[in-house]
């Protein structure tokens, strides 16, 4: 990683050591809505209503194995909706009984609408996931990938379908412009062909697109199967694809005894394995640059998953590490970056749909302060957003049928001590927060306004 010079007006270290112990007041939960099928993303449109993703509980449908299941199969439903709770507290579900894949019997783990953006003129965007090899969604995508060889351990291990097995999902892995009054649906970019006829990481022929912002003319979508992040203008005529690195981990970092699946590592010389990436969520940071947050794949490894910052360059360079499980990143209105951890251990070590997680806050010198610890209410939380009252609004429980909600997060009153990260985070936070007016993601723009860029880094 190559440092950049960065222009700070004033940078003061406090560490642990010399400033104390962090005190945080336990935060309020305060669930605004639930029964929500594998809760997603949350957001805010220009009305002020509250729009949360449901990715729906798959069906009986045709199934494939699935990486993001450890290929566990997922099976085809039409069972994804789009909630909406409106200012007052309505609450009503749009695009009922679009196309969801999941694990079945359980319905865990769904794979349909993953997110809803709004522009600065009020229009809505809608992207949906996938999970596994794109030949598999239909007969188009299966022809196509036929023209496209797989990686030899990838035929082993998860093949492609047979014609008459193919999931018929045509929906899923594309980024949409929505009318949420008609429900009609114009495709603006497809991540199934895209992955099909290019790749852009090089490995595994795989799509999951995860997680959506929306600024200015462009979409930023964070694809957690293809391990890369894209922009794309929101009239479909251009895209960029910027493939997010593996993290090279010691065998020593692995469980003991662990079976490890083929294809899903890969061995390096020196006692090291590479792990994929697969990034979660995104935002675009005060000074325009793309944030981008990963999970890690298997062995999903405690404290390695690391934050990306993408400039104009864009080349991905580490931001911050140490994180654990990252689902979702935002910035709020004073330039903290906001984290929020899935799970503060390795999924290896419990139920999947009930695992303690904790949302993190990174202010602008690097301090980071545990807002909601581990145990404190969120469990296996999947999505982040700033509401028009400030406050911040989490999808929590977001694996499993109906366990979904959206709590709003009351009472936060803590005190903030440095704690270890990365010196380019550690320096980056406090130069681009020094002149942030607005960095949030995943709520509307205000007509008119721009975000105010800090200091070049």
């Amino acid at each position: 990683m190559k440092l950049k010079s960065f222009a700070l007006t004033s940078l003061t270290f406090c560490f642990a050591a010399i400033c104390g112990t962090p005190s945080v007041k336990a935060a309020t939960l305060t669930t605004v809505v639930d029964g929500i099928s594998n809760a997603r993303g949350v957001s805010f449109g220009p009305d002020g209503s509250l729009y949360v993703a449901e990715p729906g509980i798959g069906g009986n449908g045709n199934c494939q194995p699935s990486p993001s299941t450890l290929f566990q199969p997922i099976c085809a439903g039409n069972t994804s909706s789009l909630v909406k709770v409106s200012p007052n507290g309505t609450k009503q579900r749009l695009l009922n009984n679009f196309q969801s894949l999941a694990e079945q019997p359980t319905g865990n783990q769904g794979a349909g609408i993953e997110d809803i953006q709004f522009d600065s003129q009020g229009n809505a965007y809608l992207l949906t996931g996938f999970a596994g090899y794109p030949g598999n969604r239909d007969l188009a995508t299966l022809n196509l990938g036929s023209q496209s060889p797989l990686p030899p351990q990838q035929l082993a291990t998860f093949p492609p379908s047979t014609p008459d097995k193919v999931l018929n999902t045509p929906l899923l892995a594309q980024l949409f412009k929505v009318d949420l009054n008609t429900g009609s649906l114009t495709s603006i970019f497809d991540f199934a062909k895209n992955e099909i006829t290019k790749n852009p990481d090089g490995g595994d022929v795989v799509t999951n697109p995860y997680d959506l912002t929306v600024s200015g003319d462009s979409a930023y979508v964070v694809d957690g199967g293809g391990n890369t992040a894209y922009k794309i203008k929101l009239d479909g005529s251009k895209s960029e694809a910027i493939a997010i690195p593996k993290k090279i981990i010691s065998k020593s970092d692995l469980p003991p005894g662990l079976q490890l699946p083929p294809g899903l590592l890969e061995e390096l010389p020196g006692n090291k394995v590479a792990i994929q990436s697969v990034p979660t969520g995104g935002t675009i940071g005060p000074d325009g640059a793309l944030y981008v947050g990963e999970y890690t794949g298997f062995p999903y490894p405690d404290g390695k998953s690391r934050i990306f910052r993408i400039g104009e360059d864009q080349k991905p360079e580490v931001f911050l590490d140490g994180f654990t499980h990252i689902t979702d990143l935002t910035f709020d209105e004073n330039g903290n970056l906001l984290v929020l951890q899935f799970s503060d251990k390795s999924q290896l070590g419990g139920d999947i749909t009930n695992l303690p997680g904790s949302l993190i806050q990174v202010a602008r010198d690097g301090t980071r302060t545990t807002l909601v610890a581990a145990g404190q209410g969120l469990d296996s939380a999947d999505g982040i957003d700033i509401g028009p009252d400030g406050k911040i609004y989490i999808t929590n429980r977001g694996v499993g049928p109906r366990l979904g909600e959206v709590v709003r997060v009351d009472g936060l009153v803590a005190e903030k001590v440095p704690e270890p990260g990365s010196l380019v985070g550690l320096l980056a936070l406090a130069g681009v927060g020094a002149t942030a007016a607005n960095g949030k993601r995943k709520r509307q723009e205000k007509l008119g306004e721009l975000l105010v860029k800090a200091e070049t880094i």
